[in-house]
């Protein structure tokens, strides 16, 4: 019988504090498995972890880690993280017992009849007390809201890390855009340097009257166009530069250049992987479950507070009228209250609360929905975006060199008079244009793997 009896009061801890838990367990959305990716070729996803690496470019790969260690916007986003992670082990704290202590010295003097109501001390008061309080869960509401503590922190570590992809892919962004700047500035100073050559030849054939003066004026004007480029391209030079010293947590000035864009190595053979990868992957789909999650948990709290809660105190300490007899058996005080307290009647507040709860986790479910199927979106785009830049840049290199060999026989035939100046301005401007379109499309291709790397959630891991 003693043995039976020393098994009862585990058993009864374990069904108070476990049984009566309420609120139900949450399971994850089911994965959408009509996704794929028709023209991915690899699918193992590990090299994504550091996928700035893949640049070979080491002015590059300065800027992304001076960003990564700099940045201002992902610093607060670190900081909120390490909030979430402190708030998160306070809420969890409120699931054990709180001791504290109290001490109180003084006195006074008071009639009998005010004492009688406690409306005074007649004489001295001394006391030390050491108290302990203790909220039992036996709902379950301190574990629900631990757990969505914990999941609020994972959103914010979540988020933390996405905002680290968006900034690594910005950085490589504005670094191709700033090199396709470069090349541009260079086109239109190696062409203001030929027209300029251009005009002076026919000046020179205007002065001995061998020209009329419209031709004299189309080479000047286009030779204006070339002039005016320049300093254009040199102003989106600066802009472009402050935005990347901006990212990297620094002033206006200058950024060290690497390889141009023509040198850059980048495999178009990226590892995709499987869309159920990516929901593990894309830091912004897990900052979106987590918050998910951690509604979910605040479902529980709801139920719980329709239950009455249980709370166990107790005192231990002395208290005395002298200090002669404070730390004596005559001043020794021990005690231990229990209460309970729950709703009774509030017009069906708190069931109106848990409905409450319930409609903001739909609406958080429809939301990771969104973002998943932006994610699978993004990927798709990214990979029909490459596909066509490659096809896109054949053809304007096709275009660059049609144009710069119809420019060499345009002038030809201008020079030995078989055709008028009006030819060879539209052969100058063809190339012209050619040469500008030829350099962005580069970047855009390049920008096309940046795009792809960031909706596969690769870099955000890179310091593990």
């Amino acid at each position: 019988m003693k043995r039976m009896r020393s098994y009862i009061l585990p058993v009864l801890s374990i069904v108070l504090f476990t049984g009566c838990m309420v609120g139900g367990k949450y399971t994850r959305p089911a994965e959408t498995s009509t996704i794929s990716y028709p023209n991915a070729a690899k699918m193992d996803t590990s090299v994504l972890a550091s996928w700035f690496e893949v640049y070979h470019d080491t002015a590059l790969q300065d800027l992304i880690k001076a960003a990564i260690d700099s940045n201002r916007d992902l610093l607060a986003a670190a900081a909120r993280m390490e909030e979430a992670m402190a708030f998160s082990g306070a809420v969890k704290a409120n699931m054990y017992p709180h001791l504290s202590y109290q001490a109180a010295a003084g006195g006074g003097k008071a009639g009998s009849d005010a004492t009688k109501v406690n409306g005074g001390v007649d004489g001295g008061l001394l006391n030390v007390f050491g108290v302990l309080n203790w909220e039992l869960d036996i709902w379950g509401k301190l574990r629900h809201q631990s757990r969505s503590s914990v999941d609020e922190f994972l959103a914010s570590k979540a988020n933390r890390d996405a905002l680290q992809v968006s900034l690594v892919a910005e950085v490589a962004s504005d670094y191709f855009l700033l090199r396709d700047l470069d090349n541009r500035l260079m086109i239109s100073e190696n062409t203001l340097a030929g027209r300029k050559l251009n005009t002076k030849l026919i000046s020179d054939k205007f002065n001995h009257g061998y020209v009329s003066e419209l031709d004299l004026l189309q080479a000047r004007q286009q030779e204006a166009i070339a002039a005016a480029a320049v300093p254009s391209f040199r102003r989106q030079i600066t802009l472009t530069e402050n935005a990347i010293r901006v990212l990297i947590g620094l002033g206006p000035g200058p950024i060290y250049r690497g390889l141009s864009n023509y040198d850059q190595i980048l495999s178009p053979d990226i590892p995709v992987g499987l869309p159920s990868q990516l929901l593990e992957r894309r830091p912004d789909v897990l900052a979106s479950e987590y918050a998910l999650q951690a509604q979910f948990e605040r479902i529980g709290v709801a139920q719980a507070n329709m239950f009455p809660s249980i709370s166990l105190t107790g005192a231990l300490g002395f208290a005395s009228p002298q200090l002669s007899t404070l730390l004596t058996n005559k001043g020794f005080v021990a005690n231990g209250f229990g209460s309970l307290v729950g709703p009774l009647f509030n017009f069906g507040q708190n069931k109106k609360l848990v409905v409450v709860e319930r409609k903001r986790t739909e609406t958080l479910y429809y939301q990771y929905q969104q973002t998943t199927l932006n994610a699978f979106a993004d990927v798709d785009n990214a990979l029909a975006s490459y596909r066509n830049l490659d096809e896109e840049y054949i053809a304007r290199k096709q275009q660059v060199d049609a144009a710069s060999r119809a420019l060499v026989l345009s002038q030809a035939r201008y020079d030995n008079g078989y055709t008028s100046y009006l030819e060879v301005i539209i052969m100058q401007t063809n190339l012209f244009d050619a040469q500008l379109l030829e350099s962005t499309t580069m970047q855009q291709k390049l920008n096309a793997i940046v795009l792809l790397y960031k909706s596969l959630g690769g870099g955000w891991n890179m310091n593990n």
